[in-house]
């Protein structure tokens, strides 16, 4: 078979959260990743948007994702790498201007 993925995945089969919007997230599976992307499972995949946050619980990442497949119980997503943070080191000091 052909391998289409541009890195290796891992499985993890650990718990996470979609942030649908400001006020509701959807719990989920995240089966596997990498560099690049995520696949995920969750009993109504067509509710996510096309873009949306991924909360992993176990290594307390963020990530943004963008849909890339779907089926009526998982999506595969990719991931900018330059936008995943880990909340204890994003960076929430603001520039301020002198007065």
């Amino acid at each position: 078979m052909f391998e289409r993925r541009s890195a290796p995945r891992t499985r993890l089969n650990e718990t996470g959260s979609i942030s649908v919007d400001e006020h509701r997230s959807i719990p989920c599976i995240v089966y596997d990743r990498s560099a690049g992307g995520v696949r995920v499972a969750l009993p109504d995949a067509e509710i996510v948007p096309d873009s949306f946050i991924l909360s992993i619980d176990a290594s307390n990442e963020i990530l943004v994702c963008r849909a890339m497949w779907r089926k009526a119980d998982e999506i595969g997503a990719a991931t900018d790498a330059r936008e995943a943070a880990r909340p204890g080191r994003l960076n929430l000091r603001r520039e301020v201007e002198p007065i």
